[in-house]
C-alpha cells in the first residue's frame, strides 16, 4: 500500500520518513503538480542507476531534475537570462519543465551526448516538503505502464511496481495531464510537449 501523505498539509513525520529512504539511496513514487513521478536523491548515484534500472530506460533517455526555486534551478544551467528569471518568476512554481544548456553540476549519467537539462519547480506541497526536508535536488521520471500510458492512482502503482521501488507516496489520484515542455537551450523557445499550463506562458518566454 502507498503512503498516504496529505496533499494539502504534508505531515512532517512521513515527510521526514521519505527523505530517510532518498538518503538510502532508495526509489520513491512522490505526486506531483502533474503525474506521478519516480524520484531519487541527485547525489545518490546508486539511486541513480536504481530509478533507470526501474524505467527499463538507458542513460540516453532525458530525465527532469526538480528544484524548489529557481536560485538551485540556476545551479543546473548555464546562465538564465534575466527576461527568463522574469517569466519564471511569474509561472513557478507551476507544471512546466524548461529546457536548458546544463552546467557541469548535472550528473554526467544525464548527459549522455547532450549538453541540456530539463528542469522543474513542481506547485505540489508534498515534494516541496520532500525537497526542503532532503537539502538537494530529486531526479525525477514520469510514471507509466507498459503502453506508456500515465499511471495516476497511487494503489494502482504500488501493487504494480510492489518489490520495484522503494516507497510510493499517495497524494491522491491524479489528472492525465504532463507537464508543458519548452526548450530554452537556445536563443528562440521551442515548444516540445503541451500540456498542463498556461499556453501564454510561451509569450512571456519569448
Amino acid at each position: 500500500m502507498p503512503l498516504h501523505i496529505d496533499p494539502h498539509e504534508p505531515e512532517s513525520w512521513l515527510v521526514a520518513r521519505v527523505v530517510q529512504v532518498l538518503r538510502r539511496g532508495g526509489v520513491v513514487v512522490l505526486p506531483t503538480d502533474t503525474v506521478y513521478a519516480f524520484t531519487c536523491a541527485l547525489s545518490s548515484e546508486g539511486g541513480i542507476e536504481r530509478l533507470y534500472g526501474v524505467k527499463g530506460i538507458t542513460a540516453a533517455k532525458r530525465l527532469s531534475i526538480l528544484v524548489d526555486d529557481i536560485a538551485t534551478a540556476s545551479r543546473f544551467t548555464r546562465g538564465i537570462t534575466n527576461h527568463v528569471f522574469r517569466a519564471m518568476k511569474r509561472v513557478m512554481p507551476g507544471p512546466y519543465t524548461l529546457i536548458f544548456q546544463a552546467s557541469s553540476e548535472v550528473p554526467k549519467i544525464m548527459l549522455h551526448k547532450r549538453r541540456t537539462v530539463g528542469l522543474r519547480i513542481p506547485d505540489n506541497a508534498i515534494v516541496q516538503a520532500v525537497l526542503a526536508e532532503l537539502g538537494e535536488p530529486l531526479l525525477a521520471s514520469s510514471v507509466r505502464n507498459a503502453r506508456d500510458e500515465f499511471l495516476l492512482d497511487p494503489i494502482e502503482i504500488a501493487d504494480a511496481l510492489r518489490g520495484q521501488v522503494d516507497l510510493v507516496v499517495g497524494g491522491g489520484i491524479l489528472v492525465n495531464e504532463p507537464s508543458t515542455v519548452i526548450d530554452l537551450s537556445e536563443d528562440t523557445p521551442v515548444l516540445v510537449r503541451a500540456g498542463k499550463g498556461d499556453p501564454a506562458v510561451m509569450e512571456l518566454l519569448s
